[in-house]
């Protein structure tokens, strides 16, 4: 009886030891997820959460990573853009039902003309952003759209300080959309290391 228990207790510690592996092994293996493009995601328990340890905007990026559809930090990517990006049209819809109500001249007229097209710019620019996400190869340089975001969604409180004697009364929306923008693009550089560090070693020399 006492062999039969020590033997039990000996299978148990050893299907532990080989659960607690397969759940701290790296992030890429052959069984995980693949995108459109072929390349394996970055997943992970913990990779959404310690992707946002990266980001200016923490607790912004982590109510992200309780949506159901976001499992690896790739969809978390995807995820912060579309909010982004939504958030963009919002404050643009802001803008034009204000300007519809209040009819001011310059230099409100010319501010509120510099946030229109910033949103406007903030909104295509995610949009070439995930297109180049979707489309082939799978690293991407996503850097070049992403600061043009960035610099877009900072256009309005710009504008806005250019004549501080003017209130902005969207001062709310213009920092929510800022850090959002803002968000995305480090989001974006953790998964493009990522990808790039496992595209190099993957097609790295082999040792013999």
């Amino acid at each position: 009886m006492d062999r039969f228990i020590v033997a039990s207790l000996i299978l148990l510690l050893a299907f532990a030891a080989a659960v607690e592996g397969r759940m701290v092994q790296a992030v890429f293996d052959d069984d995980k997820p693949r995108d459109r493009s072929g390349a394996r995601e970055l997943i992970g328990e913990d990779q959404c959460q310690k992707t946002c340890d990266q980001v200016h905007y923490r607790t912004m990026c982590r109510s992200l990573t309780k949506l159901p559809e976001v499992t690896t930090p790739r969809q978390l990517l995807l995820a912060s853009m579309r909010v982004a990006s939504d958030k963009a049209k919002e404050a643009k819809a802001r803008v034009d039902e204000y300007a519809a109500r209040s009819h001011e001249g310059r230099p409100m007229s010319s501010i509120l003309d510099s946030c229109r097209q910033g949103y406007d710019s903030v909104v295509a620019s995610l949009e070439e952003t995930r297109k180049l996400i979707d489309a082939p190869p799978a690293h991407f340089d996503l850097n070049n759209q992403l600061s043009s975001a960035l610099t877009s969604a900072g256009d309005c409180d710009n504008a806005f300080q250019d004549f501080p004697e003017m209130n902005s009364p969207f001062a709310a929306v213009q920092k929510n959309v800022f850090r959002l923008v803002d968000n995305v693009l480090n989001i974006a550089v953790v998964v493009q290391q990522a990808e790039g560090h496992h595209h190099a070693s993957a097609h790295g020399p082999h040792a013999h």
